[in-house]
């Protein structure tokens, strides 16, 4: 088959727009897609100034929103509620796709930043990825009732309803998904996110006394659970250190949840908890020295702070919801613990922590399951078919 034209559209593209879920996926992918020789534009949000670059044969274009309502009395009430960014975005991918023309569009559907595409006449046949619609996370941190929350969950609603074809990373989002509205059988498919098993190792360095985890401190993460079982983990362990990679977040009452947690544990132990942001290279570095990582999420679709960490042989600990039994398969390769409980939590950490030999067991399993369902190599065939069935059936 001849080489495609792939152009995927998000706000969130890495570094400088940061390594969510939704940029670590449109990373992976357009890495995967541009090794194999296809042809792969990204279409992103600019941090400042607008600017194209080529890296790694992947066109990159860095757009900031449009219209600017700003400087028009009245008008400047719409920046709360105009998808600004999705705009923008139709018009690049229109210009693009003018010279070059796009085989196939994927976007996520939160922020629906493929809305106005979906409007485009003899438009590239679109792709939502789902990767959990902001109704679902506004209900899972308690926030359903934000200012434009409304607006956002029906424009979420059409860019899943207008593309061609949708994928999900779990079973559990798409079915999910179809609690909110209906999507046939033959529009939506499962397919894994993916990952690079090289990018994300394993090594043969001594593994410490550091339990990390990774991603947003909120409520829907399990915040409140880490905070439980730390006070009890830190008594028993006394070299024991808890890693936070991920920006702070904020409590239904806006408080802080490092500050929360701090105040959590006696004074004298708050040197073992460490608050940190750092690169992608590093974080793998940091997955490579954990004894474990820990995801007690509420709800979860297919995180990539699990996959990571498993690529490099590091046991995960997760709860039983969401897309995470997807991932893990407790007791074989990580273990799932009940949502809401510190104490099974600790127990867990505790078991990896006192038992070197069951940790390195685990991680050798972790590692063996992504290889042989999470790969780029076993990931990328599955996500060509489907994109080759959009344009030959949609």
């Amino acid at each position: 088959m001849k080489p495609l034209h792939v152009c995927y559209i998000s706000q969130e593209y890495p570094p400088e727009t940061g390594w969510g879920g939704i940029g670590s996926y449109t990373f992976e992918m357009a890495h995967g897609l541009a090794g194999l020789g296809h042809r792969v534009t990204v279409i992103s949000r600019a941090v400042d100034e607008e600017s194209f670059a080529e890296e790694d044969g992947i066109a990159i274009h860095r757009v900031n929103p449009s219209p600017k309502w700003d400087s028009l009395p009245v008008l400047w009430r719409m920046n709360r509620i105009w998808p600004g960014f999705a705009w923008a975005a139709m018009l690049k991918l229109r210009a693009i796709h003018r010279d070059h023309p796009v085989d196939i569009v994927e976007a996520a559907e939160g922020r629906a930043d493929a809305f106005f595409v979906s409007y485009l006449p003899r438009r590239p046949k679109l792709i939502t990825r789902l990767h959990t619609a902001r109704i679902f996370i506004d209900q899972f941190n308690g926030k359903s009732d934000r200012p434009g929350a409304a607006e956002d969950y029906w424009l979420e609603k059409r860019s899943i309803c207008r593309a061609d074809m949708v994928t999900a990373p779990s079973k559990a989002i798409l079915d999910l998904t179809k609690t909110w509205l209906k999507l046939s059988d033959d529009k939506a498919l499962v397919i894994p996110n993916p990952i690079s098993v090289a990018n994300f190792c394993t090594a043969e360095n001594e593994r410490a006394q550091i339990v990390l985890h990774v991603g947003r401190l909120e409520t829907n993460k399990g915040a409140a659970t880490i905070m439980g079982a730390l006070p009890a983990l830190l008594e028993k362990f006394p070299t024991l250190e808890f890693h936070f990679m991920g920006a702070d977040g904020t409590d239904l009452d806006g408080v802080s949840w490092r500050e929360k947690i701090l105040q959590s544990i006696d004074p004298r132990q708050r040197n073992r908890v460490k608050f940190q942001i750092v690169s992608r290279g590093e974080l793998s570095e940091a997955y490579r020295r954990a004894a474990v990582c820990i995801l007690p999420s509420k709800w979860e679709n297919a995180p990539y702070a699990a996959l990571e960490a498993m690529a490099c042989g590091t046991p995960v600990i997760a709860c039983n919801s969401g897309g995470a039994p997807e991932l893990i398969q407790d007791g074989v390769d990580g273990f799932l613990v009940p949502v809401d409980d510190a104490q099974t939590l600790a127990a867990r950490i505790a078991t990896v922590l006192t038992q070197p030999a069951l940790r390195q067991q685990l991680g050798l399993r972790a590692r063996g399951r992504v290889e042989q369902s999470f790969s780029l190599e076993r990931v990328l065939p599955k996500m060509l078919d489907a994109y080759h069935h959009a344009m030959a059936h949609a």
